[in-house]
């Protein structure tokens, strides 16, 4: 397969000093000297190669190769992991479902709804005197800071976070010293509930507010349409798997998966100018690579959060979150007889197709939003209901080879509690979770659903208000 035409002039742009200078920053090193890199890895897609892998995710590579991606006029991602401490990253993206290329070719439009949402998120953060690096993306923004390794935020992350028992066998693995790693691993899952906190305050704050739907998840409304997803799923994996593509970093996932062969490629650049501005710069190579030596791409720091992590701690995200990891857990052993067991009752067909065949149904957080809400409606603790979706997930389903990296309890705790705690603060409302809505969303399936199925949908359906916050 010949590669893209648009590489040549990447590779032009790559060649650029101080496009190169910026990207290492990001990765919290010097340009062109890749062992000065903090970041653990790094990760690539597209490029003369296409590189990706099968889930469509960037192709992980060891940091020695950054000369080679520039080369190859590659997407340049850096991994997650820090070695110098723990990265926060909350995206916000525009999703069109309907339309995937409209962020690309009416992107005056998508940043005029998205203008809100950066708003809010700006002053959160600056009201608790952190101050992320905002880029700007093919959809929307990333806003990352870092809690250095020794600070008293990153100690707080530490604790706030957990591991289960199959991450930390993993840990080994991946050639990072086991306490240093195993730190790496709770800073990061504390990270993502703290930004789970941080996305519960701009949500609320949002409320008419947006021209769209903005959502915890990539879950689109009922009547369909544009919404904008505050996206926290680098946190549903294992820190060890994500990656974050890089400031001044190309972006061809438009092109590649041609959603938008007008725009096949934009960069990624921080917010350092006018959007009218940035909004030029990113389709113009040669623009960007001149603008670059003025810019600023360094990932801060952010050594003290105090006020951030005790609102964590004493608000309803934080206090929910104790209730659910307080919640029963069955372990492996006992599945057979009980979580497996589950599909011999009349559950509605929006609960019982997912669980019945996975793969696919389960990799779309619509459906996993129908399980929790439906059986939490039916008495189900949270944390049960994670592990009925760990149960399905641990299985061999014919997943992708990539699904393997992952981990199955930590993605299924992930999603339900995002689910559920959405309804118990207020965000999500029992009045959305109906048959009509089901419907909307596309998990509906009348002919499978008897009546019996459908009263059992009612009754959970109208139990959830009690789930709800006064």
């Amino acid at each position: 397969m010949s590669e893209p035409s648009w590489v040549p002039g990447l590779r032009a742009y790559y060649r650029s000093p101080a496009v190169r200078l910026r990207i290492a920053e990001y990765c919290g090193g010097l340009g062109d000297q890749p062992d000065t890199l903090s970041c653990w890895r790094l990760a690539a897609y597209g490029g003369e190669r296409r590189l990706a892998e099968v889930d469509g995710g960037p192709r992980p590579v060891p940091k020695a190769e950054l000369g080679r991606l520039f080369d190859e006029g590659a997407d340049v991602c850096r991994s997650l992991v820090d070695l110098g401490g723990t990265l926060l990253d909350l995206d916000v993206d525009y999703v069109n479902p309907g339309d995937p290329a409209e962020p690309y070719r009416s992107p005056e439009l998508v940043l005029r709804r998205l203008l809100p949402v950066h708003q809010v998120l700006s002053e959160i953060f600056a009201a608790y005197r952190v101050r992320p690096r905002v880029l700007l993306t093919g959809r929307g923004y990333h806003f990352t800071l870092r809690a250095p390794l020794g600070s008293s935020f990153q100690a707080g992350l530490v604790e706030i976070g957990r591991i289960n028992d199959s991450i930390r066998a993993k840990l080994s693995g991946y050639g990072v010293e086991p306490a240093l790693a195993e730190r790496l691993a709770r800073g990061h899952e504390g990270a993502g509930r703290l930004l789970e906190h941080v996305a519960h305050l701009a949500l609320h704050r949002l409320r008419g507010r947006t021209e769209v739907e903005a959502t915890l998840a990539d879950v689109a409304p009922a009547g369909g349409g544009p919404f904008v997803c505050l996206d926290l799923s680098a946190y549903a994996d294992p820190v060890f798997e994500r990656y974050l593509r890089c400031a001044f970093s190309s972006n061809q996932k438009a092109g590649l998966q041609e959603t938008s062969t007008e725009h096949p490629c934009v960069f990624t650049l921080p917010m350092h100018a006018p959007l009218s501005r940035l909004l030029e710069l990113r389709e113009d190579g040669p623009a960007a690579a001149a603008w670059a030596p003025r810019a600023v791409a360094a990932i801060p720091d952010a050594p003290d959060a105090p006020e951030l992590l005790e609102a964590y701690r004493r608000g309803p995200v934080g206090r929910f979150h104790r209730d659910f990891y307080d919640g029963p857990r069955i372990e492996p052993a006992q599945w057979p007889f009980t979580y497996d067991r589950l599909i011999d009752y009349e559950l509605p067909a929006c609960v019982r197709a997912p669980l019945e065949h996975p793969n696919p149904l389960l990799l779309r957080p619509v459906f996993l939003r129908s399980i929790a809400f439906t059986l939490w409606g039916l008495g189900w603790h949270p944390r049960s209901i994670a592990g009925i979706v760990t149960s399905r997930f641990a299985r061999e389903h014919g997943w992708c080879p990539s699904f393997e990296r992952y981990d199955a309890q930590s993605r299924a705790e992930f999603y339900v509690r995002v689910f559920c705690g959405s309804l118990a603060d207020g965000l999500e409302h029992a009045s959305d979770f109906s048959c009509e809505s089901q419907r909307g969303r596309g998990v509906c399936d009348p002919p499978h659903c008897t009546r019996a199925n459908q009263a059992l949908f009612l009754a959970a359906a109208a139990s959830l208000s009690k789930q709800e916050v006064s």
